[in-house]
């Protein structure tokens, strides 16, 4: 800043300071009592005027150099310690704007932490996708290359079963990339709890005899308030994920529990293999698998974890029991709110 800039921002106080001196001067001119002349009043306005300039240059040296290192930074190069490198301050003023500064810089960061975790997690994302649609692809080409060792109905059983492969991927990307936008895609209202449940079963029915499980279901028709498209995806989910560890010939049960009248509870119940106690805690990250699905090479580490976060902005709970070896039960809580107008706030 240069000094007459200083001047101009200075120039509400030295109109105001020039009102005041011609005020005085006025007042001791028409005073029949004073003794000082035309002259020594003159003389008075030009000691005044001085001592005006040289404060003005006094503070205009006292704060040069916060000014001289801030227009060093804004002309330099933006490091990313930009914050360490501001200036000390030397008014209340100065010092306030610094940690204004300070602020906007930490809120910048969190935005710039997020998007730089946002996109890993794409990143993670589509690597793991593209390795798992690759399996049903490679096992389709092989059953139509090599019909010999199969008969035609049996094929076309199997490239059936590995497009359901495909289609289930398919819908996880789509729902995965629609997660940030999830306040402009869903419509909560009253919906009939069965039919939800009864749509979901029969996507997966293929598996169900194909695999000879047995399905128990209870009384599911209550009536709860969601999404029944976001819904019917975290059912999926679960299914798929107690198809996935249940043995040939098991069974998995579906029943509702509403012991509470604020709140209807959707349990799926497989008595599969269980999980690992250890790994309990994790099951709804992203990405992992636990030891029973790095054994087997059968999890994605995905289904789960997608069925958490939409269950979050559903504003709907989901929890998980396991005994390894026994069972494992995933519930899914509706509470019965009057005002939907807060889903969707994360």
């Amino acid at each position: 800043m240069t000094f007459w800039r200083y001047v101009r921002d200075k120039r509400f106080f030295i109109l105001f300071f020039a009102v005041v001196m011609c005020f005085i001067g006025l007042l001791i001119y028409i005073d029949p009592n004073s003794k000082l002349t035309i002259g020594n009043i003159i003389y008075l306005y030009i000691f005044v005027f001085l001592f005006l300039v040289a404060y003005l240059i006094l503070g205009y040296s006292f704060k040069y150099r916060y000014w001289k290192e801030m227009k060093d930074l804004v002309d330099g190069e933006i490091e990313e310690n930009v914050i360490e490198l501001l200036p000390k301050p030397r008014t209340s003023e100065q010092a306030f704007f610094n940690e204004l500064m300070r602020k906007k810089h930490r809120e910048e960061q969190k935005k710039v932490t997020a998007l730089v975790d946002k996109q890993e997690e794409y990143h993670d994302f589509i690597l793991y996708w593209v390795h798992e649609v690759k399996t049903p692809l490679v096992a389709s080409k092989m059953l139509i290359k090599n019909p010999d060792l199969n008969d035609t109905k049996t094929i076309f059983e199997k490239v059936d079963e590995e497009l359901d492969r495909v289609d289930q991927l398919v819908m996880q990307a789509l729902y995965f990339s629609r997660l940030d936008t999830f306040a402009k895609d869903y419509f909560i209202q009253e919906q009939n709890l069965g039919t939800i449940v009864r749509e979901a079963i029969k996507r997966h029915s293929k598996f169900f005899i194909s695999e000879h499980k047995r399905l128990e279901l209870d009384e599911v028709d209550f009536d709860v308030r969601t999404d029944s498209k976001w819904l019917g995806f975290i059912l999926d989910q679960l299914l798929s994920n107690a198809l996935k560890y249940t043995e040939e010939g098991g069974v998995i049960k579906i029943w509702c529990d509403k012991s509470c009248t604020s709140t209807t509870q959707l349990h799926i119940r497989d008595n599969g293999r269980g999980i690992n106690p250890e790994d309990l805690p994790r099951v709804f990250e992203q990405g992992f698998t636990g030891s029973t699905g790095r054994q087997e090479k059968k999890a994605t580490g995905m289904g789960l974890y997608l069925a958490k976060q939409m269950s979050k902005k559903l504003d709907h709970a989901l929890e998980i029991r396991s005994e390894e070896g026994v069972f494992t039960e995933l519930i899914l809580t509706f509470e019965q709110k009057d005002d939907y107008l807060l889903v969707a706030k994360e």
